[in-house]
C-alpha cells in the first residue's frame, strides 16, 4: 500500500514538480562506461547502478534482472521476494519500441520497489539508450505537412540492439508470470497476484498498451505522453482499439507544446464512453516526462498511486485522482479530465 507520506505528498510537491530532468543520483563506478563510439558517457550517466543493486524508494528494494524463459524482456521485482508479499503483474512498453528493457530503469524500479513485478519489453541494452532530455521529439500542431523522412539507420548498429519490440510481447509477459506463479521451483512460484495485471506503455509503447487492451485479463491501463492516432496507421483502426478497452485507465502527459502525444491523449480520453477515465497533463512537460530522474520523479509517484488504488485497492491512492478536490486537481500546473470514477 502507498504510505500516507507517499500520497500526502503535499500540494507544495505538486506545485514544485520540475518540468524537466533532473540530474541522475549518484551510483558506484562500475567501469569505464562508454557511448558506440567509446566517447565516455554524457556528465550524470558515466555511474550507473549494476542491474542487480537493489534500488528505489519503495518499502521493497528493487532489482533489474531478466529470464531465461523470456529473453525479449527485463524484469523488475523486489529482492526480496519473501518478504514482499504477493506481487501485481505490470507489463510495460517502451517508447519508440526500443529493444531496451532497460530503457525505463529507473522509473519501473521504483514501481517495482511497491511490491510489484513489472515486466518491459526489449532485452537488457547499452545503458546509453536508458531515457535521457536529449531525445524529445518535436511538436507539430493539427496540419502541419508531414515532417521529412528520417535518414536509414542500420537495426544492427551496435548501440541499440537488432529490431523493435511488438504488442505481443505484453501478451508474452502475462503469460509468463502466470506460469511462473504456478511453476514449482520457480522464484516466483506461488508470490504472483495473477488476478491483479496493469499494462502500460509510453509512446511507442502505450500504443501498443492500447493494442492488447481487449485481454480479459487486464485490470487497469496507463497510457504515458501516447494515444492511438498520434502514430499514423498504427494502429490501423483506432476506433476498434479503443472500442476494446474494458477497463479504467489513465492518461498522463505533457501540454501542446510540449508534447507530441497531448492531440491523441486528449481525443482518446474523450472518446472512451463506457470505462473510467482519469488524463491529466502538467504545463510545459515534455513527451520525456520525468521518467529518467532518480525514482522516476513524480510520474513515479503517479504510477505507484494509480496501481495501488487500481490493483491493491488503497482508498488513500484514489485521493490523487477522485474528485473535484483531488490532490492533482489543486494543483494549477495540471489540467484533470475524470468520467466514470468512483
Amino acid at each position: 500500500m502507498v504510505t500516507q507520506p507517499l500520497i500526502a505528498f503535499g500540494l507544495a510537491m505538486l506545485a514544485a514538480t520540475p518540468a524537466v530532468a533532473a540530474p541522475l543520483p549518484p551510483a558506484p563506478v562500475i567501469g569505464a562506461e562508454k557511448d558506440a563510439d567509446g566517447r565516455p558517457l554524457p556528465f550524470g550517466r558515466q555511474t550507473r547502478l549494476p542491474p542487480e543493486t537493489p534500488a528505489a524508494s519503495g518499502p521493497h528494494k528493487a532489482i533489474m534482472t531478466t529470464a531465461d524463459g523470456l529473453p525479449a524482456h527485463v524484469i523488475y521485482h523486489p529482492a526480496n521476494l519473501a518478504g514482499a508479499g504477493k506481487l501485481p503483474i505490470v507489463a510495460w512498453g517502451n517508447g519508440a519500441c526500443i529493444n531496451a528493457g532497460n530503457r525505463f530503469r529507473y522509473f519501473l524500479t521504483e514501481i517495482a520497489s511497491h511490491g510489484y513485478l513489472v515486466l518491459a519489453n526489449g532485452v537488457m541494452a547499452n545503458p546509453a539508450l536508458e531515457v535521457g532530455p536529449q531525445e524529445n521529439p518535436p511538436v507539430r500542431p493539427p496540419g502541419s505537412p508531414p515532417p521529412p523522412p528520417p535518414p536509414p539507420r542500420d537495426p544492427n548498429a551496435p548501440q541499440r540492439a537488432p529490431g523493435t519490440t511488438t504488442p505481443q510481447q505484453l501478451i508474452e509477459s502475462i503469460d509468463w508470470a502466470i506460469a511462473e506463479n504456478s511453476r514449482p521451483g520457480s522464484p516466483l512460484f506461488g508470490r504472483i497476484d495473477t488476478a491483479h495485471v496493469a499494462v502500460m506503455g509510453q509512446s511507442c509503447g502505450g500504443v501498443q498498451a492500447m493494442r492488447v487492451a481487449a485481454d480479459p485479463r487486464i485490470s487497469t491501463m496507463v497510457i504515458w505522453n501516447s494515444g492511438v492516432g498520434m502514430i499514423p496507421g498504427n494502429p490501423a483502426d483506432p476506433a476498434a482499439v479503443l472500442a476494446s478497452v474494458h477497463t479504467p485507465i489513465a492518461f498522463i502527459h505533457g501540454d501542446a507544446q510540449t508534447d507530441v502525444a497531448f492531440y491523441a491523449s486528449e481525443a482518446n480520453a474523450r472518446a472512451l464512453a463506457k470505462v473510467p477515465v482519469f488524463q491529466a497533463w502538467q504545463n510545459s512537460m515534455t513527451h520525456l516526462g520525468t521518467y529518467g530522474q532518480a525514482n522516476g520523479g513524480f510520474f513515479g509517484t503517479l504510477a505507484v498511486a494509480w496501481l495501488d488504488w487500481q490493483l491493491k485497492g488503497s482508498k488513500v491512492a484514489s485521493r490523487l485522482f477522485v474528485g473535484a478536490d483531488c490532490s492533482l486537481c489543486q494543483d494549477q500546473s495540471w489540467h484533470v479530465f475524470q468520467a466514470r470514477l468512483k
